[in-house]
């Protein structure tokens, strides 16, 4: 007896791998997926990447041959570059704005743990921005050298856009609404100890963590590791439901009210725009200032002080560690 229909054929690896080629590399080996997050093959840079993120999650969660997914950056270091240029299409207003604020904002986060069913490791490999889809994972293991911060309110914007909770969420509420609302940097050691990360290894050695505990899951039933995964997200799909949409529409309400104030832009607005926060990235991890106790001295240097080193970077008077440049992604030994 034949049914009357068929299942739905869906994308199989080789189709979608080249839908996201400019965003990630995907690579399988025994239904175990490495995704690794870059842009056009230079560290990932942050705007129309942010909905490819969501995008590819919920891609990869209709293929049932990914039965354990690693999510990683390319290179050493995590991302600290920003397409200046991308945010154009974000800038519009109002559906553009409404769409990447009330969609890809939210979707980012809640796709890592509603779609996904299956176990999955974030590894990363050293400091950077925007490490939510790292620390969304049910295991998460990062280089000695990380760290990382939430850097909206700097900036002058509402951190709502879910690091902000995360925070709240594994440091516990007033730890994280300190490092929320001052923008102080943590390291990878205080990650560890406070709850966010699960491991922290050697600089060259977090990939090869990585694949070790994906290929010891493989020794577990199919059936059993999925739903032990699901227990892994449990809290997580708890907390989202809950706050997620506030955090998100908070942090879009009050940028709308800095543009119908005509308060957004560079330096000297309230609220800093995307591509004047696009010249501060690298300086963040280049430099351990945002690593000590904030002062209004130092909060205000922000605004500043990394538009004074990339001239400086330009000239040639300093170096930038995190230069723009092609990487190789890793693979499994």
């Amino acid at each position: 007896m034949e049914p009357l229909a068929e299942y739905v054929k869906l994308p199989e690896l080789e189709e979608y791998r080249e839908w996201f080629k400019d965003f990630a590399d995907l690579y399988r080996e025994d239904g175990i997926l490495q995704v690794t997050w870059h842009t056009k093959g230079h560290p990932m840079h942050h705007s129309m990447s942010h909905r490819a993120m969501s995008q590819l999650t919920r891609v990869l969660s209709l293929d049932w041959k990914n039965e354990i997914i690693i999510f990683t950056h390319i290179g050493d270091s995590w991302m600290t570059e920003s397409d200046p240029n991308g945010w154009d299409t974000y800038s519009q207003l109002p559906t553009e704005r409404f769409q990447h604020q009330y969609f890809d904002d939210t979707n980012l986060i809640k796709n890592m743990v509603f779609d996904l069913d299956v176990p999955t490791i974030g590894a990363i490999p050293g400091p950077g921005f925007h490490w939510d889809s790292a620390m969304l994972c049910d295991v998460t293991i990062a280089s000695e050298d990380t760290w990382m911060e939430v850097p909206h309110a700097h900036g002058g914007l509402v951190p709502g856009d879910g690091m902000g909770l995360m925070a709240q969420h594994y440091f516990g509420t007033k730890r994280g609404n300190y490092y929320m609302m001052t923008t102080r940097q943590f390291t990878a050691q205080q990650m560890l100890d406070w709850g966010m990360v699960s491991e922290v290894v050697a600089k060259d050695k977090v990939m090869d963590r990585a694949w070790e505990i994906a290929r010891m899951w493989k020794t577990m039933p199919y059936e059993n590791r999925t739903i032990m995964a699901n227990l892994a997200k449990r809290p997580l799909k708890k907390l989202f439901v809950e706050d997620l949409k506030l955090h998100t529409v908070s942090e879009q309400y009050g940028s709308l009210l800095r543009v119908a104030a005509g308060d957004l832009g560079d330096e000297n607005s309230a609220q800093q725009d995307e591509k004047y926060i696009s010249r501060t990235n690298d300086w963040r991890y280049t430099y351990n200032y945002m690593q000590q106790p904030p002062t209004s001295e130092t909060w205000e240097a922000f605004r500043r002080e990394p538009i004074k080193w990339f001239k400086k970077v330009e000239a040639g008077e300093e170096t930038n560690p995190y230069a723009d440049e092609i990487k190789t992604p890793y693979r499994p030994k």
